[in-house]
């Protein structure tokens, strides 16, 4: 029952973080401000449900899960910096769908830091995920560098999210789904406001970029990634992997519906052919591993 209430849930928070895209081209900032406030409010929001856990997330957490969690924080931050900046440079659905290759990237990481073995099924879907990457960068090649440069930091925050999603698959189980969110929300919330203040763009958000974050930290944080989080405790860790790929095409239909932003020929042909790899790639069948990845790693 838990897995069928799990597999419902996981349908709600893919269509909730589909809007990511959307609420942060209406906030129209910079994206370290748009991160910290996004999930500054989140932390804040789940700090009675903190409150309430406190006590046993407190006995069960060492030095090595709080170095742990620190470094998930870290590494959300990076995603949601680099992805959100990403934004400003190259169109919804290219940002959305380089962004959305990280589950092919946990293949590599987890055979080399899990000695866990690549099956020929995963080899593949690599191949066709990097040639959906190569077909969608080339396409905006010709639309000129700012382009180039957005996609590349999606990229960039997809490799962030596959070790941000590596370490959490290790931690979340020792944790209450509010304690382990919090933390790494109040953490990467730090990182992105250090980020402003270093950059040189740190200052009070205007009423509608206010708005927007709030709805990014409720629709999106709290009903899309904490939910993810939630769901790591009922259903298998690869499912949830492949929740998150429901939000290229989502997002894609909200960006063409709201804002007219219909995406290009190679942006669509790179686009099927990354979501055909990670579908290749990780439609196998799907076991939880008894060893999670902190014991793994120690």
């Amino acid at each position: 029952m838990a897995a069928r209430g799990a597999g419902f849930a996981l349908v709600g928070a893919t269509v909730a973080v589909s809007f990511s895209a959307i609420f942060i081209r209406i906030a129209g900032d910079d994206a370290a401000t748009i991160v910290w406030l996004r999930m500054g409010m989140a932390a804040l929001l789940l700090f009675p449900w903190v409150v309430r856990d406190g006590h046993r997330d407190a006995a069960v957490l060492d030095q090595r899960s709080r170095l742990l969690v620190a470094a998930s924080g870290v590494l959300l931050a990076g995603h949601f910096l680099l992805w959100t900046a990403s934004l400003r440079y190259t169109s919804i659905a290219a940002s959305v769908l380089l962004v959305s290759v990280h589950p092919v990237i946990v293949s590599p990481l987890a055979r080399r830091l899990l000695g866990e073995t690549v099956t020929l099924r995963q080899a593949t879907g690599l191949v066709l995920a990097l040639a959906g990457t190569v077909v969608t960068c080339a396409g905006d090649i010709s639309v000129g560098g700012t382009a180039l440069f957005g996609d590349a930091l999606a990229l960039g925050g997809a490799v962030c999210l596959a070790g941000y999603l590596l370490i959490g698959r290790g931690v979340r189980p020792r944790l209450s789904v509010a304690g382990y969110s919090a933390s790494v929300y109040a953490i990467t919330c730090v990182v992105a406001a250090a980020t402003a203040g270093a950059l040189g763009v740190a200052h009070l958000p205007t009423p509608r970029v206010a708005v927007t974050g709030l709805a990014l930290a409720v629709v999106c944080t709290l009903g899309g990634h904490t939910v993810y989080n939630w769901a790591l405790r009922h259903v298998r860790t690869l499912t949830v992997s492949i929740a998150f790929l429901g939000e290229p095409p989502l997002t894609a239909i909200l960006a063409f519906v709201i804002f007219a932003s219909a995406p290009s020929a190679p942006t669509v042909g790179g686009g099927v052919l990354i979501l055909t790899g990670v579908a290749v790639a990780l439609l196998e069948p799907l076991r939880r591993p008894e060893r999670g990845v902190v014991t793994a790693l120690e």
